[in-house]
């Protein structure tokens, strides 16, 4: 997984590699066959994020609306 992250959209937070681990990762997985069905991008708190969230059925959709801007959420 190799993706290039665009800077927050709406707080213009820009990542470096340290902090991408934890950006994109699964947040549902079937619980039958252990195959990741969410992936979500997030602009973390924590990291000096704004919390705004991306879902997408794969980590590239999830990049790619990240990158063009959408937004499911903001926590």
């Amino acid at each position: 997984m190799n993706h290039i992250i665009k800077p927050c959209s709406k707080c213009g937070k820009d990542w470096d590699s340290d902090e991408l681990i934890d950006t994109i990762y699964p947040s549902l997985r079937d619980s039958f066959t252990g195959e990741f069905l969410e992936w979500q991008v997030i602009c973390q708190i924590h990291n000096t994020g704004c919390g705004r969230t991306v879902l997408g059925n794969s980590s590239e959709e999830a990049v790619k609306r990240w990158n063009a801007g959408e937004t499911d959420e903001i926590v």
